[in-house]
Parts: C-alpha cells; sequence; structure tokens
C-alpha cells in the first residue's frame, strides 16, 4: 500500500472519532425546508426541469445521492428541498458510517451541498449543532423516511405546506426516493456461481450460471450477461457460457446485469458479482488458503487463488478458510449477513470449497450456518465456533471435489462472539466459555488422532499487542505496548495458549492456531512456531499477562483487504510438503511476504473405512495408492470428468525452487 493510501486510512479512521461532533455554520440562521415541483413524474421516473431524469428506487445504498419527495395531499409529488437567502437544494447525498468498530451506533447522513437533514428533540433542522453517543441514523422502507434515535424511531410528515416528523407511523407521510447512475435499486436474490472448478483438457462441459431474483414481484426487462468484460448474446435467468471450453489454466470471471421495474414502479439496476471460474491442472494434497478481515472486497479471493495457481503451475488449494470480517460497519445480523453477503463470497469461491469464521463485523450464527451448508463434515458448530471441517469425514469423501484432497486436515471455527459479553451497555472480552469449547474439541480430536494438521481458526489473537516483540508496524517499529482495547488483548489468553500447548506436547499433535483481526491496530503480520515464545493476556483490566515457550504454530492468517490500518491484500498459504508444513504469507502480487517451514510432528496416516459395500481389504488397498487415484470432477454443465487430484512431484520441485530462490 502506498504512503498516500495508507495516511488515508488512517485519517478515515481518525474522523470516526470526529463524525458525531457538533457541526456549526452547515447554514444560515434562516434556513428552512420547503417543497418545490419537480417537471413531471410519470411511471416512476422523476423529470427536472433541466431534463434529467431520475428513477424511483425502494432503499439508500452508501455514499449515492437521492431526491426525496412526499405526497402533497392533492395527487402530487413534491420534493423535501432546503433553502436559505442564498440557495434552494433538493439533492441529498446519503453516507453510512462503515469504517467503524463493530460496537459502534447505527450512523447515517442525508446532507446537500450547504445543508444537513437532521433531527433533534422533536424539530427538524438544517444543522446538526449538538452531541449525540447512540443510533443517529436516516433510514427509508421505500414508503416512509425514518429516523433512527437510540432505537426511537421519528417519521417524516408533510402538512400545511411544511414539514415535521412524527413518532406515529400512522402520521408518517408517504416517502418516494428517486436516484439515478449505474446503480439503482437490488434485484439479485442469488449472485451467479460456478458450479465447481474444472481440469483443464478434461472435456468438461460449458459451465452454467444461474441468478435468482429477490422478489417474485420483479419484472425483468433486461438481463445482460459478459465474460471477462465482453458482453454476450445471451439473455436470461441462466447462461451457458460456451466461449470458456477449452481453455487454458486460468480464472475467469461472469457476471451480468440485470434491469427491471415492478407493480409500484420502483427501477432495478443491479451489477451482479464476478463469478470466478476457475480451470486448474489438479488440486495440491493437505493445502489451505486462508484470509481474514476482506471487509467486502470479494474480488481479492478468486485474485488470491489466481496467485496460488500462479505459484504452483495450475494448481488449486484443497480448502478455503475464511476467518471473519468478512463485512463492514456495526456487526451484521444473520439474516442480512446470509441474504445479502453469503451469495457474493460464493460467486468469488470459483466452486472451491471453504469455511467460515466470524469476526467483530459478523454474525457467528450465520458463519456457523454459512460451514454447516458447506457440508464439510462440521459438528457441534453454535453461533460460538466447532468443528467446521474433517478431511477423513464421509461428507468429504463423497463430495468429488478440491476438499478430498485435505484428508490431512480438521479445522476449528472458533467465532469472534465465543469472547464478547455484553452486560449492561458494557462490552468485555474474555476466552472463558471457549476454554472449556476449545478443550472438548482438541480431547475428542485426541483421542481419535491420524496425524493430522489441526488449525484452529479464529478471528482475534492470542498475543499482547506491543508487548510481543513481532508486533510492530509496515516500518518494524513497535506499535505501543497494550495498544487497542480488550478486544485486542483478550482475558485468559494465556490459558487458551497453554491448553493448545498442552495438547500438541502429550499427543504430538500438529497444531496451527491462524487468527486476523489486528489489522486496524497497524499490525504487520507475523508466524512462530516450535520454540518461539508467545506473550499472552491473562487479565486486561490490570494489564497483566505471561509468556511460555510454543509446541504450536501460531500465525497470522493475512489481511486480505487493502484500506483499514495496515491491510495490504494479504493471505495465507499453507501445504504440506514431506516432513514438514510450509507456511507462506502472500500478497495478491504473488510476492512472499513471510515464510516458515514447520517440521510435522507426525505422519498422517488415513483411516481405514469399512462399511457393507467395501471389505477391509479393499479399503486398506486404496487407502494405499492415494497418489494414483483419480476423483470424478464436480459437476459442470451436464457432464462429468476426470480429475487428477494429486500434486505431482514437478510441482513440488517447483515450489522448493521458488523457496530457494526467495531465500
Amino acid at each position: 500500500m502506498s504512503f498516500f493510501r495508507k495516511t488515508a486510512a488512517v485519517c478515515a479512521a481518525a474522523s470516526v472519532l470526529l463524525i458525531n461532533m457538533p457541526v456549526f455554520g452547515a447554514a444560515a440562521a434562516d434556513s428552512h425546508y420547503k417543497a418545490t415541483a419537480p417537471f413531471s413524474v410519470e411511471n416512476g421516473v422523476l423529470t427536472l426541469a433541466d431534463g434529467q431524469k431520475w428513477y424511483r428506487v425502494n432503499e439508500f445504498e452508501n455514499e449515492r445521492d437521492y431526491i426525496i419527495c412526499v405526497n402533497d395531499g392533492e395527487g402530487r409529488q413534491v420534493m423535501l428541498t432546503a433553502a436559505d437567502n442564498r440557495s434552494s437544494e433538493y439533492i441529498w447525498h446519503y453516507f453510512r458510517r462503515t469504517m467503524v468498530t463493530s460496537v459502534a451506533p447505527e450512523y447515517t447522513t442525508l446532507s446537500s451541498d450547504s445543508f444537513r437533514l437532521t433531527y433533534h428533540d422533536g424539530e427538524l433542522y438544517t444543522a446538526a449543532n449538538w452531541w449525540t453517543e447512540g443510533d443517529s441514523a436516516w433510514e427509508c422502507d421505500g414508503k416512509f423516511l425514518s429516523y433512527n434515535e437510540n432505537g426511537i424511531l421519528h417519521y417524516l410528515r408533510y402538512s400545511g405546506d411544511s414539514f415535521s416528523c412524527t413518532d406515529d407511523a400512522a402520521e408518517a407521510s408517504q416517502v418516494c426516493i428517486y436516484s439515478k447512475g449505474e446503480e439503482l435499486s437490488r434485484c439479485i436474490g442469488r449472485q451467479p456461481a460456478a458450479e465447481s472448478y474444472v481440469i483443464e483438457s478434461s472435456g468438461y462441459a460449458a459451465p452454467v450460471f444461474s441468478i435468482e431474483l429477490s422478489d417474485n414481484d420483479i419484472t425483468a426487462d433486461s438481463i445482460k450477461w459478459f465474460v471477462d468484460g465482453e458482453e454476450q448474446a445471451a439473455q436470461g435467468m441462466s447462461f451457458t457460457a460456451e466461449c470458456l471450453v477449452g481453455k487454458p489454466v486460468g480464472v475467469h470471471h461472469v457476471s451480468c446485469l440485470v434491469e427491471g421495474h415492478d407493480a409500484e414502479n420502483i427501477h432495478y439496476r443491479e451489477h451482479s458479482a464476478e463469478a470466478a471460474f476457475v480451470i486448474a491442472k489438479g488440486v495440491i494434497y493437505d493445502s489451505v488458503m486462508t484470509f481474514s478481515d476482506i471487509h467486502e472486497e470479494y474480488q481479492l479471493i478468486d485474485r488470491a487463488i489466481e496467485r496460488i495457481m500462479d505459484r504452483t503451475g495450475g494448481y488449486i488449494p484443497s480448502l478455503l478458510i475464511c476467518t471473519g470480517d468478512l463485512v463492514n460497519g456495526p456487526t451484521v445480523d444473520k439474516d442480512i449477513m446470509l441474504s445479502r453477503y453469503y451469495s457474493q463470497i460464493v460467486s468469488h469461491l470459483g466452486g472451491l470449497d471453504a469455511v467460515f469464521v466470524s469476526g467483530n463485523h459478523d454474525s457467528g450464527e450465520a458463519a456457523s450456518v454459512m460451514s454447516a451448508s458447506a457440508a464439510l463434515g462440521a459438528e457441534n458448530n453454535t453461533p460460538f465456533g466447532g468443528r467446521i471441517f474433517r478431511g477423513t469425514s464421509a461428507d468429504v469423501r463423497s463430495n468429488g471435489r478440491n476438499s478430498c484432497s485435505a484428508k490431512g486436515i480438521t479445522v476449528y471455527g472458533l467465532n469472534f462472539e465465543s469472547s464478547l459479553y455484553h452486560s449492561g451497555g458494557e462490552y468485555t472480552y474474555s476466552y472463558d466459555r471457549a476454554i472449556k469449547d476449545v478443550e472438548r474439541f482438541l480431547k475428542s480430536t485426541a483421542e481419535d488422532y491420524n496425524g493430522e494438521l489441526v488449525i484452529i481458526s479464529a478471528h482475534s489473537g492470542l498475543h499482547v499487542l506491543g508487548l510481543q516483540p513481532q508486533s510492530v508496524n509496515a516500518v518494524g517499529r513497535s506499535i505501543g505496548k497494550w495498544i487497542g482495547e480488550n478486544q485486542y488483548n483478550i482475558d485468559r489468553s494465556y490459558e487458551l495458549a497453554e491448553l493448545i500447548n498442552s495438547y500438541a506436547r502429550k499427543y504430538d499433535m500438529d497444531i496451527m492456531y491462524l487468527f486476523g483481526h489486528d489489522h486496524s491496530r497497524a499490525e504487520t503480520e507475523f508466524i512462530l512456531s516450535d520454540g518461539d515464545s508467545l506473550v499472552s493476556t491473562e487479565k486486561f483490566s490490570d494489564n497483566s499477562y505471561d509468556t511460555q515457550e510454543l509446541s504450536f504454530t501460531y500465525g497470522h492468517a493475512g489481511y486480505l483487504s487493502t484500506s483499514i490500518g495496515s491491510a495490504d491484500a494479504h493471505f495465507s498459504f499453507i501445504y504440506r510438503d514431506g516432513d514438514h508444513y510450509s507456511y507462506d504469507i502472500m500478497d495478491i502480487d504473488g510476492n512472499i511476504v513471510r515464510r516458515r517451514d514447520i517440521m510435522a510432528k507426525s505422519d498422517f496416516h488415513e483411516p481405514v473405512v469399512t462399511s457393507a459395500a467395501v471389505t477391509p481389504v479393499e479399503a486398506a488397498s486404496a487407502s494405499t495408492t492415494r497418489e494414483k487415484a483419480a476423483a470424478d470432477s464436480p459437476k459442470t454443465g451436464d457432464r462429468t470428468s476426470a480429475v487428477i487430484a494429486f500434486i505431482p512431484a514437478a510441482v513440488l520441485v517447483l515450489l522448493v525452487t521458488m523457496k530457494k530462490k526467495e531465500r
């Protein structure tokens, strides 16, 4: 990230502290609201005197302009206009604060060039001259404009040629909002996504991409499909991408533009997510791509996959782990997470198997649902977390996808909610209940341990910011002792680390604890392993801590975003390489940011699976021919094709050669 971009990000973060400060001089003392008439309104299209056309939409979107109209009681619509003795303005810019802590109040504004629509103490104002600590947000549900003041809703009312607010929804005026530009109302309920990756030269069928509209009442007027930015001669909810057949190894992108309307004259125009379509040579055994803190920059997921393919000569990882902070702003609830964001994320996975862990901005319940939906061996998965992947599970063995090659991996997802406590308006953070849950998982894993890599994927870490010697900023300087709040230095971190250490030592378990979160405190990523020292919090309130020598690996998943704190589009690529694990933190250009080769404590032995259809002899024979096995590729179109699901020796040689060059 450039110096100027980082400076801008720091300034943006600092402005969050000032955003609710009093605003003086925003308008003259004689400013007021009045109603003005547009040139015409017909079929949801508002035309201004200068010929500009604005289209009726159903909700506000961040950083867009709107015209707000109310019915005047005589069947006409009039525009909410602010005026003083110098100007008269009716175009309102909507801003929603998103670069904030997850527990920040909800905050939005509606501002014109000279005025700001504000409600306070029963009155409408054109400037804000007071301080507020709670929610202060304007929202529109398509019918009413409301102001959320600490959970109490106040509605816009137009009566007697004047504007005011009422707490009685029955007295609210019906509102229509109008916008213009490339995006209007959202209308895509399910984003396009590849059914799976395919293998180069395997004879795969043309992939099919489909969308669903968010409401049955929407009529689609136009659907345009694009492949790698070029418009295709196709319309309709489904698109068969014949042009992607026979292509060489690489990542391609499929998207669509939908325009439509409904019976209420709401206009819809939405660009879909850019769905990744992955053509690979094969799958790297027991390999993981993991990242944290993507903060809605989902296009970086498929770019990271592409960088791994560049590095390995066209091979893909056997599992993706998304380790929290998938969204921005105050913590998003379950329904919004699943309906609005999950489908977008899936589009960018390129058909690769993935599991999810919640961060402080995400819903833990939604993350658990997302991991369970992947059907990759999730078990005992609650909003606090649980096992989200087991490579030897029946679900993974039977799915025919890339995760079949991750038999030697087990993943526990430690959702951020496991450390969050809220009482009396105060937030505190402790691993109290997490310790019990992680111990149950480690105990059951140790009882049936086959030498697999055990990954604990957690959004939050175990070290003390600033006291851990590796806690430095991008130029290698300490970020300050105990920087941040309790949520960055969580109580009983030392005990949780000690618990993990005890299992790693007693059972010779290969364990990695991978985390994110610290980027907004400007800490760069690091990797620690056996023999290194970890400085962990005992109790944040009295700044107590202790140090222990590690018997497991502790490292950052990588911050795969670009605009917050030290995040600079990094991700981690971890894979088994003979007698050790290679752990690389990479940037989106494919460069190695950090590297660690970690000796494996155990050899993985795939457990023998027996059933009525498979004899013990047949199962044992199958387990000894893993490197020679081939599997059916996941479906594309209406045919299947063979996938060579192992990494050839030549690829391992390529990786080793790259390591030597980079060293």
